[in-house]
């Protein structure tokens, strides 16, 4: 019976031992998984901390990077002159600030001087053509292009405005009806045109002093220029572009600037009206109303632009 009794025991105390331990073994696996498990979730916060850092890093970057710049692009025979009172006048009223300027030599090739620092405000970009005296629009989009990419691949730029006198806007209209549909480029939102030559000069064609202009802006007579591009607006991006045309009229009956007709600067609206987000016109006159005084010396251009574009 004590044999039996001690066998008994002896076998509860195995048992016992047997049991602890296997909770023992329970327990650690349990604080092990659980460890396991805290550190899973530890690195996972990690990791999102880590991203809403970077989101906040990038948000900086953002705030103190390269903004959207504003181009600037002179006419047939025009050069830095053109367009250095609208960009000097804009810095002056604290509105923007003059950067670089891209020199386009007769072959194509860029040349940057300037600097343009992260954080500038409302960046001012001049361009100007060495061989300013070329009707090959084609020709001109293309390098307008080049410029446009150049600063987009060193700058990081997915936008720009635009300010053009005379050629200068046949050039950007020619770009945009080659190239406004590839969303990859940096895309225009801002365009101020200055004496738009929509028909070309009174010169090339004396006929389009006579020319009339439909509400919608629809000229009674077409240049093959013009018509080719008329032909090609769908390009435009659609509901986008927000436009002012400002042109002028000597008001001695010619209905000129002395170079292009009214009929031809407002031939832009029916060329860009049904595509764009919003156009204004604004006719000025008098002696600054001058083809080449409406960049280089009047106020009313100045004031328009600013407004237009930063105000």
């Amino acid at each position: 019976m004590r044999n039996l009794l001690k066998w008994g025991w002896g076998t509860l105390l195995i048992f016992g031992v047997l049991l602890a331990g296997c909770t023992a073994i329970d327990g650690q696996r349990s604080v092990a998984h659980s460890r396991v498990r805290t550190r899973k979730v530890t690195r996972l916060d990690r990791v999102k901390v880590n991203r809403t850092r970077a989101k906040k890093s990038q948000t900086r970057l953002h705030q103190v990077g390269y903004t959207t710049p504003t181009l600037f692009m002179h006419g047939f025979g025009g050069n830095a002159g053109s367009t250095n009172h609208l960009i000097d006048e804009a810095q002056a009223d604290g509105y923007a600030n003059r950067t670089l300027l891209a020199t386009v030599s007769p072959n194509g090739h860029v040349t940057w001087s300037g600097t343009w620092p992260k954080g500038t405000r409302h960046p001012e970009v001049q361009i100007v053509f060495q061989d300013n005296r070329n009707r090959n629009y084609h020709q001109d989009a293309r390098w307008l292009k080049r410029v446009i990419k150049q600063l987009q691949r060193r700058y990081g730029i997915t936008k720009f405005n635009y300010v053009g006198h005379s050629m200068g806007n046949t050039d950007i209209m020619m770009y945009e009806t080659l190239f406004g549909q590839r969303k990859r480029l940096p895309q225009l939102q801002k365009y101020v045109a200055i004496a738009p030559p929509m028909l070309g000069n009174i010169v090339m064609n004396p006929w389009s002093v006579h020319t009339t202009n439909a509400a919608n802006g629809r000229p009674s007579r077409f240049s093959p220029t013009f018509q080719q591009l008329v032909n090609h607006r769908q390009n435009i991006p659609n509901n986008q572009l927000q436009v002012l045309s400002i042109y002028g009229d000597l008001g001695n009956g010619a209905n000129t600037d002395g170079t292009i007709s009214v009929a031809s600067a407002r031939a832009l609206k029916y060329l860009v009206g049904s595509r764009a987000k919003s156009f204004k016109e604004i006719e000025l006159t008098g002696d600054d109303a001058a083809h080449g005084a409406l960049p280089r010396r009047n106020p009313e251009v100045v004031q328009d632009m600013e407004e237009f574009l930063w105000g």
